[in-house]
């Protein structure tokens, strides 16, 4: 017997380690890649219908279909994040555009920040400054013509 590899099969040490396609735990990765998109486009949607006020994971879970440690591991895929700090930062980007075009004569930005899910000022306030280099009332105070 040779000690050459005469079969036509890949030596041991390159074949994936599981080999038997019959295997039940081997994953399609193109089908995974197409649900991970489905749940990335089922958080959008509910990240639409929910700009006023906070989702919480357990609804999130539940909106998706998929388990906390899978919406988890596809946000952090595709997103570079956690899902609900993705969706934290969409409110507050969302709170940034509406204080930007309201009116500083009749909106506040108590209103503007409560309304878009964020109770606690003093936080939202330092977050905002952090994030967008400007307080929450020199956005309101913008003109509009002037984008920052």
């Amino acid at each position: 017997m040779s000690l050459s590899h005469d079969c036509k099969s890949p030596p041991r040490s390159r074949r994936p380690l599981l080999h038997n396609a019959g295997n039940p735990l081997l994953i399609d990765v193109r089908a995974t890649r197409g649900r991970q998109a489905d749940v990335i486009a089922q958080l959008e949607q509910l990240m639409a219908a929910n700009r006023d006020r906070p989702v919480h994971m357990p609804e999130i879970c539940a909106a998706t279909g998929v388990s906390e440690r899978t919406l988890r591991l596809f946000c952090k895929k595709h997103l570079g994040m956690a899902p609900v700090r993705y969706l934290w930062l969409r409110r507050m980007q969302l709170a940034r555009a509406a204080l930007m075009r309201a009116d500083p004569a009749t909106a506040t930005v108590t209103d503007i920040a409560t309304g878009h899910g964020f109770w606690e000022l003093g936080r939202f306030s330092v977050a905002y400054r952090t994030l967008f280099g400007e307080s929450p009332s020199e956005s309101l105070r913008r003109p509009l013509s002037d984008p920052a």
